[in-house]
């Protein structure tokens, strides 16, 4: 997550989660391999380290906390049952990408006492799948850190993507259960698989992920001797926020790898904005081998640069002898110079859903809370392909942005410094349920503060008879918006209330997962009015105006509906190479109900007593009316009109 509350949320409870050294079964969760949970974007493992007993062409690879590869926080951590449960940890590409090629030579492991002769296992994680035949070794495993070498042909090469599942089988005897202290070490926080226990939790026999006790203590022993001696590369680059204004300091945000075997005494950053000369950064602190930098250089824009969309290219230098060879030495952003901007209306909270996961059944009364005490966030649930409640045309939302399930964007836009678009609150959700609603109420405030550089207002018109709707959309754009949007697209949908359809849940009882069939949904996608990716709009002075109309399918309670209305850029297709530039500049909704509620007005011929609408159709108190545009209904006739 992006806010410094939520990194004030993990220093609080740190204390608490680090005290335990019982697995707690209540936060254990169930594995799926073919959709891995995303590994703790708080916690940074440090670099893999020389470690004792190791080669000087061997490293320890793994979760890493700090610089000392031997670091314990929990020494003695414990399942609490006596019994014997392989226990693993797994490792990502987030770690192994840098070593494809190399070699894993044996693993290590710290015990927090002597467990005997153990069996040690390596799988590989192939489409959603362990490997049927993993590396074993059995070995005698005693107090702190043990090195386990397999046979020289039995090494295992790293590819590209690859995941190891790496541990042990350990032994829980009664005498540690008596005496509450286990064989087992952990370092730093848990979360995602770096610690796992394959064992019967209450959801079947599987593998399990125990959050609460951190990484479990087991390593890779990688032989790196097939890295080059000196090699760096351009891992990262942030520019800040997409939109900026002519003179503006730009912080960057640049990480810097040593990808080789060998020290690097210097280098340099090139930043070269579209195509003028290129400003020079150089850098003489030593780079240690597989090592990373954080750089932070300071790029001031020309007072005189034009509207719309620039690029910022940053290219890694190295000196003579070192020559960079990695995978990414440039790296590019685009970004939009603005002048003028208007006020966010509403924030567009997007929440990609599964009926299938019983965390939205936890997530989902949080985000509605939200959405019934915040008046400028309109929620949209959409649901995963496959689910009852999905419609085909918004599947490509979840390709796009559902890294996890359920997860969520606000205004479909970028955080800098974030790894997805998406954010997801499942892990507070499910520890600390009371702080999420702040989380989410806080996101959608901080967006509602960004610039945006058109409005939209939405008036409609349902006809009870034949259920079609008719629906105005107009809006104003701020000067050089064209320059900034290209041409305007519209993107208008419709969500339902109080649909009932099946959910998975948490049985109170069993605390297992149970489906519920009569689930009552909040916040359903309905169905698009216009293409899901928008509909161009013709812009007269500073004004558009569209009219769309859509017949409301039989089955919907239209009295529970709302239209939602977003303004993005016009793009034919949204992919992975331009969803960072397709975020919504601006968002309202209207309820239908409220529409509804007029022609229940007009079929009920009320006399000569006007009655006074907003153009959304809320019905108002005539009574001291603030200056606006109202509709007043009386004896059967609506008229718009001025209060002055």
């Amino acid at each position: 997550m992006r806010k410094t509350t939520l990194l004030l949320l993990l220093a609080t409870f740190t204390l608490a989660i680090q005290a335990q050294n019982r697995i707690d079964v209540q936060q254990a969760r169930t594995v799926r391999w073919d959709k891995p949970q995303v590994q703790n974007r708080q916690a940074t493992p440090g670099k893999p380290q020389k470690a004792e007993g190791l080669s000087a062409t061997q490293r320890a690879v793994g979760h890493i906390f700090g610089n000392n590869p031997d670091s314990i926080t929990i020494k003695g951590a414990m399942v609490g049952t006596a019994g014997t449960y392989p226990v693993a940890t797994a490792i990502g590409p987030d770690i192994l990408n840098r070593y494809a090629g190399c070699k894993v030579v044996g693993i290590r492991v710290a015990t927090a006492q002597s467990l005997g002769k153990c069996n040690t296992f390596l799988y590989t994680l192939e489409n959603g799948y362990l490997s049927d035949e993993p590396l074993t070794k059995s070995q005698r495993l005693y107090e702190g850190w043990n090195n386990v070498f397999y046979n020289g042909e039995t090494a295992l090469d790293i590819e590209e993507g690859m995941t190891l599942l790496v541990g042990f089988e350990y032994t829980e005897t009664e005498t540690m259960v008596e005496a509450g202290s286990g064989g087992l070490c952990t370092v730093g926080k848990g979360d995602g698989e770096n610690f796992l226990i394959y064992t019967n939790f209450g959801s079947g026999e599987g593998w399990y992920s125990v959050n609460n006790l951190g990484a479990l203590c087991v390593q890779l022993i990688v032989d790196v001797s097939s890295l080059p001696e000196k090699a760096i590369g351009l891992s990262y680059l942030d520019t800040g926020f997409r939109y900026k204004k002519a003179g503006e300091r730009v912080e960057m945000y640049v990480i810097v790898d040593n990808l080789g075997r060998e020290d690097i005494g210097s280098y340099h950053l090139a930043c070269q904005l579209d195509d003028q000369a290129p400003v020079m950064y150089d850098y003489t602190e030593t780079l240690p081998e597989q090592g990373s930098t954080h750089l932070q250089p300071v790029f001031t824009l020309p007072s005189d640069i034009s509207l719309g969309q620039h690029t910022l290219t940053v290219s890694l230098l190295a000196e003579e002898e070192t020559t960079p060879s990695g995978d990414k030495t440039t790296s590019s952003n685009d970004f939009f110079i603005y002048d003028e901007s208007l006020a966010r209306q509403k924030a567009y909270v997007e929440q990609y859903n599964s009926q299938n996961e019983s965390m939205a059944s936890i997530t989902n009364p949080l985000f509605e809370q939200v959405a019934k005490s915040n008046n400028n966030m309109v929620l949209v649930n959409v649901y995963e392909p496959g689910n009852p409640l999905a419609i085909e045309e918004a599947a490509y939302l979840h390709d796009l942005y559902a890294y996890t399930l359920p997860s969520f964007t606000v205004n479909r836009s970028y955080f800098p410094g974030e790894s997805y678009i998406a954010y997801d609150v499942n892990y507070y959700a499910e520890q600390y349920a009371p702080l999420v609603p702040a989380i989410i109420d806080d996101l959608v405030n901080q967006d509602m503060g960004q610039p945006a550089f058109a409005t939209i207002d939405l008036d409609a018109q349902y006809d009870d008879e034949t259920r079609m709707l008719t629906i105005d959309v107009a809006g104003t754009l701020v000067e050089g918006a064209l320059d900034i949007l290209g041409t305007p697209s519209v993107t208008l949908l419709l969500t339902e209330n109080n649909v009932k359809s099946k959910q998975v849940v948490i049985n109170q009882v069993t605390q297992r997962p149970t489906t519920k069939q009569d689930y009552v949904h909040q916040h359903v996608l309905r169905g698009f009015v216009t293409p899901p990716t928008g509909a161009p709009v013709e812009v007269s002075g500073n004004r558009y105006t569209a009219r769309h109309t859509i017949a409301i399918d039989p089955s919907w309670n239209v009295k529970e509906m709302t239209l939602v209305g977003f303004v993005t850029r016009t793009a034919e297709e949204v992919t992975d190479d331009n969803v960072l530039t397709m975020d919504v500049t601006n968002c309202n909704s209207l309820s239908l109900s409220d529409l509804t509620g007029i022609h229940e007005v007009k079929a009920q011929e009320q006399g000569l007593q006007p009655e006074y609408f907003l153009l959304n159709g809320q019905r108002v108190n005539p009574g001291n009316l603030p200056k606006g545009i109202y509709i007043i209904r009386q004896g059967g006739k609506s008229v718009k009109k001025i209060e002055n």
